[in-house]
């Protein structure tokens, strides 16, 4: 299995939450595109691809990416992507609404290999960044 596979074998089993504004609680993103009937897609900026910048190389791109995301219209949520042991966990947004397609090449932008989205039954599907 090459390296890419493996990675996204990983992407497959990771958790992912994201924050609701409003009372500031991490919820799962598959039950909150069904409580809204709509679709919304996550990703990070971080560690894109197979490199791993800094922290603070990794804080700047997700932000740069949060700021795409609001330009393009888009209701933005914290969302982070982490495994169930939790040795890992990465930043990201969800972007309500947000065409997949559109979605994969602003993550594609970033050098990420791909994305997760949510249909609005909350059905995820793990997208790749060809």
């Amino acid at each position: 299995m090459g390296e890419r596979e493996a990675l996204f074998l990983i992407y497959e089993q990771a958790l992912v939450a994201t924050q609701e504004p409003v009372a500031r609680e991490w919820v799962d993103p598959a039950l909150e595109c069904l409580g809204r009937s709509q679709s919304a897609v996550v990703m990070t900026a971080y560690n894109p691809g197979t490199d791993r910048p800094t922290w603070a190389e990794n804080e700047a791109a997700n932000e740069r990416m949060q700021t795409v995301l609001v330009d393009l219209g888009y209701e933005v949520w914290p969302a982070d992507g982490f495994s169930a042991d939790g040795t890992w966990r990465e930043p990201g947004w969800l972007a309500w609404e947000m065409p997949v397609e559109q979605a994969v090449a602003v993550a594609a932008e970033f050098g990420q290999f791909a994305i997760y989205a949510y249909d609005a039954e909350g059905v995820r599907s793990v997208v790749a960044c060809d």
